[in-house]
């Protein structure tokens, strides 16, 4: 059964809002590690990364769950 969900459209239609704030998350981290290289040419870009998850994950904690789920 999981097989067969897994290959099914109809699950991928489901998490289209999911992939949005995924991508999202994604453009979050690009920029914070840009800005991180851009004021620290050593170990900005890692700490910028860094600075990036962290956002995204409370980003997802409090506002993107619901909406994906919603």
């Amino acid at each position: 059964m999981a097989l067969s969900e897994l290959l099914s459209m109809k699950t991928y239609s489901s998490l289209v809002p999911a992939y949005k704030i995924l991508v999202f998350y994604f453009v979050v981290m690009f920029v914070t590690s840009t800005v991180g290289y851009t004021l620290d040419k050593k170990s900005g870009f890692t700490y910028g990364l860094y600075v990036g998850i962290v956002l995204s994950l409370v980003l997802w904690n409090m506002y993107g769950r619901k909406m994906a789920y919603a």
